[in-house]
């Protein structure tokens, strides 16, 4: 049984450690093999930590800079958003936006014990938060 912020903590550590140096290789210590990464969008979805830890590769060659952080535990999942300069617009197939350019990036992580099962990715910290609390 996991104590109350150890969740929190573990997870801050491997995100901000990411984005500091580009390595994945701390969050990668807490995914679960079969962890579940949804998108922004229904077809956006990773099925396993390989998969994650793809996409994530990417940010090894420049990873973004962060000017903000906000994270909070709620139970078995923590939220983390973060804002910076970095981060490109994101839109859909039909060049809908979705996210402008630097806008923050939030998601939901859900633990089952120690190891992040799912990740799901919001369109604004208020919707991130809100999907945690319930």
């Amino acid at each position: 049984m996991t104590e109350i912020g150890d969740n929190l903590a573990l997870l801050v550590s491997a995100w901000t450690g990411m984005f500091r140096s580009g390595s994945s290789d701390a969050l990668a210590g807490i995914l679960d093999e079969n962890v579940v990464w949804q998108g922004l969008l229904p077809e956006l979805v990773c099925g396993d930590r390989t998969q994650v830890l793809e996409i994530l590769g990417r940010l090894s060659r420049r990873p973004p800079r962060i000017t903000r952080i906000e994270a909070e535990e709620f139970g078995d999942r923590v939220v983390i958003s973060v804002e910076g300069p970095d981060f490109p617009a994101m839109t859909d197939a039909a060049d809908a936006p979705l996210l402008a350019p630097g806008a923050p990036r939030s998601l939901v992580f859900t633990f089952g014990g120690r190891r992040v099962v799912r990740m799901e990715s919001l369109p604004s910290r208020d919707a991130a938060f809100a999907l945690a609390s319930t």
